[in-house]
């Protein structure tokens, strides 16, 4: 592959990804819009997270696991609890990685 060519698929694959959520910025900046809009809105980020987290949470090989030796699965009780107690994204994702992390070290 030549550089140009690099260049080019990296230059477009940006273009795609910041199109998309930089045209709906631009043209809703500065309309009102209806509060069940602003609602549903408010949980389209949650739930895309849940979706992109469940295949990872549910079958990390594949295959449904709901044994004791799925530790994501396992902490993924007491972080979601965390969550939904502070609502801080930033603790949230700290602790979820910390304790997971912790976890695979202790047990090997």
């Amino acid at each position: 592959m030549s550089d140009l060519t690099l260049a080019l698929t990296i230059a477009g694959m940006a273009a795609v990804t910041f199109g998309p959520r930089l045209v709906p910025t631009l043209f809703l900046a500065a309309a009102a819009l209806p509060r069940p809009v602003v609602v549903w809105l408010r949980q389209v980020p949650p739930a895309v997270i849940a979706a992109l987290l469940a295949p990872s949470l549910f079958a990390p090989a594949g295959t449904l696991d709901l044994g004791p030796g799925n530790y994501a699965l396992w902490l993924a009780v007491p972080t979601l609890l965390l969550a939904w107690r502070t609502r801080n994204f930033y603790l949230t994702i700290a602790f979820g990685i910390g304790s997971l992390a912790l976890l695979r070290l202790v047990t090997g």
